[in-house]
């Protein structure tokens, strides 16, 4: 392969839609397009090779109603639910959704990827949890036949095809660099996120359709409806405790339609919940298991790395009743129902024991600190997760650099051996921070440098993010010469 320097983004969440009160919020084309004209500018010897780390299109949070009369939808017959909730996961589907963010909001976005490809630099895409459906093979063609379309004025369509045949590719598990790095976005250390068989990630009983988890049918069935009856409800808020929390703190007029709007994903989601058919999902584990072993040879791995990669995921929610159920936060309704009850009797049995309250309100209390305290220790602990795996994934391929997305949270970790680890968090901005956070590697052999960086709008330029150095092969990776804009 041909020597590139490397930049790489992940958790783009790009948005868009005809008629999607939530497009505009994160949209931020102008700044990623400065970033490619940046880079293309200040190629220091080798084309660029820029790696997208999945999340990158929000196929989750396009509303747009399906239209059957739409071209790309010409013959698809569409249920009540997806009537209600947005069109479903199949090929098609996925390509017209594909088609309708794009087009609707991102000419710019697009336009820059097409003169970052047509001067000779590549893209690699990598799949995350809200970009599942990039793993149908037409809507990976139809991305590419998007951008072509989409060429400068001074590259006819024909070339920029062929640019883009030669030099878009999709990554269908990681892309690793030898005796560099490895890069996965990371959803499949997280069991809210993750699939059973990433490689292979479609329904059992029904194998045209991805099966989404339960991360992504919380957002299809609730935070979505929450959106159509308030574009910015809730912003940034990432389960449904934290919805109950906000409703209570100033939204109460909401409440009714929130309550049915939860019980509707609660029916559903439960709906879904379990096992599948064994014989079906005999047939996709044994599909996903070849395209494991295949990764080994593609990459020119020991036979078994992949397959040991893979035996590190975390089992998705959504396969046990009872996790599924606390994710749903059935278990708070049920705590406070009960503490309900209790009341109720402690007044009517007991009216001259108050004590008897206050001790049930303390008690209320406690469990609230504890249930609090529950969901920052998740976070902690999904969080070491993703360490974790990084450990076991920098000794298995003997890489300096492990490199996530998905939890956007952008940071490097020492791990042991002198390695690193990498998590290039996200370009969406966290209330009114944007930090749009990246990880170059520029040079080969003893002079590679290699750092975690920020897109800096104001300047026009890259910087150190915040203050981090990532050590190189020569000490500190300081940002480098052709990095520096002067």
């Amino acid at each position: 392969m041909e020597t590139r320097d490397i930049l790489i983004v992940s958790d783009l969440h790009l948005r868009g839609g005809y008629h999607n009160p939530t497009e505009g919020l994160y949209h931020f084309d102008e700044e990623f397009a400065d970033f490619l004209r940046y880079y293309r500018l200040h190629r220091a010897g080798h084309p660029w090779q820029l790696v997208i780390g999945g999340d990158f299109i929000e196929f989750l949070y396009i509303t747009d109603p399906p239209d059957p009369r739409a071209p790309l939808l010409r013959g698809a017959s569409f249920s009540a639910s997806e009537h209600r909730y947005g069109a479903g996961t199949e090929e098609h589907k996925a390509r017209w959704k594909l088609d309708t963010i794009l087009r609707s909001s991102h000419p710019q976005l697009l336009l820059a990827l097409a003169r970052f490809i047509a001067e000779g630099n590549e893209i690699v895409l990598l799949r995350g949890n809200h970009d599942a459906e990039m793993f149908w093979p037409e809507v990976q063609e139809h991305f590419r036949r998007i951008v072509a379309e989409h060429h400068p004025a001074d590259v006819s369509y024909m070339a920029m095809k062929e640019a883009v045949a030669a030099r878009v590719r999709f990554a269908q598990w990681f892309w690793h660099v030898p005796r560099l790095l490895y890069f996965e976005h990371g959803c499949q250390y997280d069991p809210f996120c993750s699939f059973e068989y990433f490689l292979n990630p479609v329904m059992p009983e029904c194998p045209t359709r991805i099966e989404m988890a339960i991360s992504e049918l919380a957002i299809r069935y609730f935070t979505n409806q929450m959106k159509l009856l308030n574009a910015m409800a809730a912003e940034n808020i990432k389960s449904v405790s934290e919805y109950v929390g906000w409703v209570v703190k100033g939204n109460l007029s909401m409440l009714p339609r929130v309550l049915r709007l939860y019980a509707a994903m609660v029916r559903r989601v439960l709906a879904k919940t379990g096992s599948a058919d064994p014989a079906a999902e005999r047939a996709v584990r044994a599909e996903h298991a070849r395209r494991v072993a295949a990764t080994d040879e593609r990459f020119g791995l020991p036979a078994g790395t992949a397959a040991a990669v893979d035996a590190l995921h975390a089992t998705p929610v959504m396969r046990h009743r009872l996790a599924t159920a606390r994710f749903l936060a059935l278990d708070l309704f049920a705590a406070g129902g009960l503490v309900a009850v209790l009341a109720a009797w402690i007044i009517l049995r007991y009216p001259a024991r108050v004590g008897l309250l206050g001790v049930l309100g303390a008690a209320v209390v406690l469990g609230l600190v504890l249930y609090a305290g529950a969901l920052r220790f998740r976070h902690v602990t999904e969080a070491a997760d993703l360490h974790r795996s990084a450990e076991r994934i920098a000794r298995l391929f003997e890489v300096p650099y492990v490199i996530f997305g998905h939890s956007h949270t952008a940071g490097t970790w020492p791990l042991a051996g002198g390695r690193t680890y990498v998590n290039v968090g996200t370009w969406v901005p966290e209330s009114e921070e944007a930090y749009f956070v990246y990880f170059a590697v520029t040079g080969e052999g003893a002079g590679r440098h290699a750092g975690l960086h920020r897109w800096n709008k104001r300047a026009g330029a890259p910087e150190p993010f915040a203050g981090d150095a990532i050590p190189g092969e020569r000490g500190a990776a300081a940002v480098p010469p052709a990095m520096t804009g002067t």
